[in-house]
């Protein structure tokens, strides 16, 4: 069939199309994340993409099955460690192909995947060296393509059709109409009936291997390894133009995909990939010098989300075509950190800190600066149809690529319009402020404000005389100047309020913006006045911008950045009241893009904004919406034992652990892919602690040592300034040690009673031996006290019976004595009667008195005091001696009395001599020896 040639006519729209696009928006490409080997943790190549229902997504990769959750990448091998090439989401299964075998993974309890192979369910073998190329579904139907078969599986009735069908790509295009696949050198064939049937056996898919076959509303688009479009409706087959670009570039594709919004994406061998749109326009074109990893395409797939993943050849990179932002990043460092910038119709210009750079939109060329404008560029207006640009150099009128300096008064950092004087501008200066002034339709340098000096970065103007001039660190200045402009007549002070100040006009305002927050300044009154409703918008606890508030005059916008957000504020068409407008950025952005204090932002269209960055810019779109509906997903449960060891936890139903295992991990995630969309998590731990926690990025949480008993942990996320729609949770309990057990507790019960028995009884045994004890105890104090009373008594008897005693003795003494003396006296009467001449009267004298010397009638008396003064003393003696005499025991009890020889004599009416006889007489009755004393021995008996 003959193809038709481009037409000169549809060559022009192209040619517009093309400078169009090789102009401001050719370099400005959606925003690109990039993943090397060591930031998956696989092998290098990715064949193949695919995604699930809960938006993980899944690469074919020369380690096995990559898979990527939006916080973390697992790979899963390959039963025999091959390449996985083809990968596919059939419902909840990931069907993969690789080196002689194919077949499907499944989650498990735990969340992990395992493996199940399809070919115990085919009846012949496979052919040697087969790899499994492709995968696709229809209906029922699961079908695996190699170079040599497409095998067909039911899933209905598990059982395979084969086709033998060779080709050198593998490819199978899926289309409305059915399945086609081409066999280069026979032609492109269709699935029908179980079978193959050929379509057609035109050149193209003849000569070229054909990379892409896709539906369109005027026919089917054929496109080509070679790089060539063709379209083929019921009229036959026309080449399809494409931009001028593809053509003249002479690519080598390998992939290709059409996008859901109808344009595609052709990746190619060694050129990064082409974003072309629906009409055949190239929209980005995208290779390793500009932002992709590598050069090579080997996979392209389109998530959920409109996110555009490639695999390559060496890594993987994600393309966020429909989000808010797309960049232009200097990666040579050849512009700077742009500080300010500005669109016309045909050029745009860009403010940066190494000079002034245009670019021709209509010319296909890169930036290139203006001569003489090296240097800080600090500002660019647009004022009564010229463009200014405050340098520090002093100011510059520029006029296409060209730059006019009407002013050396070094360091312009702004130009404002005077009120009602179309002819003047009031420039603020590093020294004060000076005057431009219109001559001639041309502007020029007129003259120096004199009486203030200080850098005017930011200032406005109250009215026609009254200028206020914002220092940063020494405060408001409200000078009145003279009616010609040349002098300062009167300047009144305001102390400043915080740092990263900043006054600009809003309206009828003027506004004060510090870290301290937004205040109106009232002139009458001199006074900062808190502004409530713009502190809410700008200034709130949970996100304060830094840096300055920026008035965009040309949308009338207020524009501030915080950490988390772009907040605009504008007022609503319809009502009239101000509204904000916030867009999420990432944590990083401010940091690694942000030029805090010298924020920038410029209007170049109907809610399109141009934002300059420290590498660079980015543009914003208001109109490109992101996704709203996000979950959070709780994906892994890991459990920890003492000795280091970790084991999984299902993920399913309730969550049973024994207490040796209640140290847990827990990782949760949200799939979202947008480079400038930042998730946060927030967690709970019901029955540990019900209050969340605060917002983090941390996507694992270790809980460790808890203590028995029922738990709920609860996660959810808030992705950019939207809140999940669930909030994932996981319920589980950990169990009772085994010292805690019911059967424990049971038996320390019947212990504890069996010991409160023994106890008690110990007790009650302890107390009765304790009060026998001290029955005992006082019973033998009762005892001691009657035996010291007894003691007491016999001490008093004793003494009593010792003073008998002494009494008798004293009796005994005087008895005695008396005796003695008796007889003493009678032996004197009886001596002086001897001489008495009358014997017969001297005779019965002396009878009586010899009667009454040896009366026994003195000796019983004398006896019974003895005895009763050392009582049994004569027993003692008679036993001792029983052959002493009366008389001996006599004497003896006379020397017990310790009497004298010549005392003794008298008692026994003898002599002296006699007694002394009588003593010797007793010692030898007594055997005495010679050196023992007789009283000593009468003594001691």
């Amino acid at each position: 069939m003959q193809l038709y040639a481009i037409t000169f006519k549809r060559f022009l729209s192209l040619l517009f199309l093309l400078l169009f696009h090789l102009g401001m928006r050719a370099q400005d490409l959606p925003p690109i994340q990039n993943f090397a080997m060591s930031d998956y943790g696989a092998g290098s190549q990715n064949w193949s993409i695919s995604q699930d229902s809960g938006k993980n997504i899944y690469f074919g990769n020369n380690a096995g099955l990559l898979e990527f959750n939006g916080s973390r990448w697992k790979l899963y091998t390959a039963p025999n460690g091959t390449i996985i090439r083809s990968v596919e989401v059939i419902e909840d299964m990931v069907y993969t192909g690789f080196y002689m075998d194919f077949g499907f993974w499944k989650r498990d309890v735990f969340g992990d995947f395992q493996y199940t192979s399809l070919l115990d369910k085919l009846d012949l073998p496979l052919i040697e060296d087969e790899h499994f190329w492709n995968i696709t579904s229809r209906d029922e139907w699961i079908l695996f393509q190699s170079l040599d078969r497409i095998y067909l599986y039911n899933t209905s009735t598990e059982k395979f059709d084969v086709i033998d069908f060779k080709s050198n790509r593998a490819m199978i295009f899926n289309l409305e109409e059915g399945i086609f696949v081409q066999s280069p050198g026979k032609g492109l064939f269709m699935l029908k009936n179980g079978g193959i049937e050929l379509i057609s056996s035109q050149d193209i898919f003849i000569e070229d291997t054909v990379i892409g076959l896709y539906d369109r509303p005027d026919g089917r688009l054929i496109i080509t390894e070679k790089g060539r479009f063709y379209l083929w409706d019921r009229n036959g087959f026309e080449e399809w133009e494409v931009d001028a670009v593809v053509e003249s570039k002479n690519i080598n594709l390998y992939s290709s995909y059409q996008l859901d919004d109808g344009s595609l994406m052709l990746g190619t061998v060694s050129n990064g990939f082409i974003h072309m749109g629906d009409s055949g326009e190239v929209l980005h074109h995208v290779n390793q010098e500009n932002g992709l990893i590598n050069n090579t395409v080997l996979a392209i797939f389109e998530d959920a989300d409109s996110n555009v993943w490639l695999g390559l050849d060496n890594g993987i990179s994600i393309v966020n075509i429909q989000s808010a932002f797309s960049e232009f990043i200097d990666t040579k460092g050849k512009l700077g950190a742009v500080y300010s910038s500005f669109v016309s119709e045909d050029w745009l210009y860009l403010g940066t800190n190494q000079g002034l750079f245009c670019k021709n939109l209509k010319l296909e060329e890169g930036f290139k600066m203006i001569k003489n404008t090296n240097g800080q560029v600090w500002n660019l207006k647009s004022i009564d149809g010229s463009l200014f640009c405050g340098h520090n150099k002093g100011t510059f009128i520029i006029e296409g690529d060209e730059a006019i300096l009407i002013s050396d008064n070094s360091g312009t950092w702004d130009v404002i319009p005077v009120p009602d004087n179309k002819n003047l501008l009031l420039q603020g200066n590093y020294n004060g402020l000076s005057i431009l002034e219109k001559k001639n339709n041309e502007w020029h340098y007129r003259n120096q404000v004199s009486g203030f000096e200080i850098s005017s970065r930011s200032f406005v103007i109250e009215n026609d005389l009254q200028i206020i001039v914002n220092h940063e660190f020494k405060g408001l200045f409200i000078l009145t100047l003279d009616s010609d402009f040349e002098n300062v007549i009167e300047t009144k002070t305001k102390d400043r309020i915080g740092y990263d100040s900043n006054i600009s006009r809003f309206g009828a305002d003027n506004i004060f913006s510090s870290n301290h927050g937004v205040h109106i300044f009232d002139t009458d009154q001199n006074k900062l006045i808190p502004n409530e409703f713009l502190n809410s918008l700008f200034y709130n606890e949970s996100d304060r911008i830094s840096g300055k508030l920026i008035f965009e005059p040309k949308e009338d916008k207020l524009w501030g950045f915080s950490s988390r957000n772009i907040i605009c504020m504008e007022q609503d068409l319809f009502d009239g009241e101000p509204r904000a407008i916030k867009i999420a950025i990432p944590k990083d952005f401010r940091q690694n893009q942000g030029l805090i204090g010298f924020e920038n932002v410029f209007a170049l269209g109907a809610n399109e904004y141009l934002i300059g960055t420290s590498t660079g810019y980015v543009l914003l779109d208001f109109q490109k919406k992101q996704p709203e509906e996000f979950s959070v997903y709780i994906n892994k449960i890991t459990k920890h034992y003492g000795n280091g060891e970790i084991d999984k936890a299902s993920l399913e139903g309730y969550g049973l652990l024994p207490f040796d295992q209640n140290d847990l991990s827990i990782q949760f995630n949200v799939p979202e892919y947008d480079k400038y969309t930042d998730v946060d998590f927030q967690y709970k731990l019901i029955g540990l602690y019900d209050e969340w926690t605060p917002w983090s990025t941390e996507t694992l949480v270790y809980f460790g040592n808890l203590s028995y008993g029922k738990y709920s942990f609860v996660v959810r996320a808030r992705i950019g300034n939207v809140m999940s729609t669930n909030e994932a949770a996981y319920d589980f309990e950990i169990a009772r040690p085994w010292y805690l057990s019911l059967i424990a507790i049971a038996f320390y019960t019947v212990g504890l009673a069996i010991l409160l028995i023994m106890v008690h009884r110990s007790y009650k045994k302890y107390y009765s031996r304790q009060q026998k004890e001290l029955m005992e105890q006082s019973e033998r104090n009762l005892e001691l006290t009657r035996l010291a009373n007894e003691r007491e008594i016999m001490n008093l008897k004793n003494e009593q019976l010792q003073k008998d005693i002494e009494n008798k003795n004293r009796e005994l003494t005087m008895a005695t004595m008396s005796l003695i003396n008796k007889n003493e006296l009678l032996l004197g009467l009886k001596k002086d009667l001897s001489s008495l001449e009358d014997k017969g009267s001297r005779d019965q004298v002396i009878r009586t008195i010899d009667r009454n010397l040896n009366n026994d009638r003195d000796w019983a008396h004398f006896e019974e005091a003895f005895n009763n003064a050392d009582k049994d003393f004569l027993k003692k003696v008679h036993k001792l001696h029983p052959e002493l005499t009366p008389s001996d025991l006599k004497l003896c009890a006379y020397l017990r009395l310790n009497l004298s020889s010549k005392e003794i004599a008298p008692l026994l009416n003898i002599s002296v001599r006699s007694v002394e006889i009588k003593r010797y007489r007793l010692r030898k009755k007594m055997a005495l020896k010679h050196e023992k004393s007789l009283v000593e021995y009468i003594l001691e008996i």
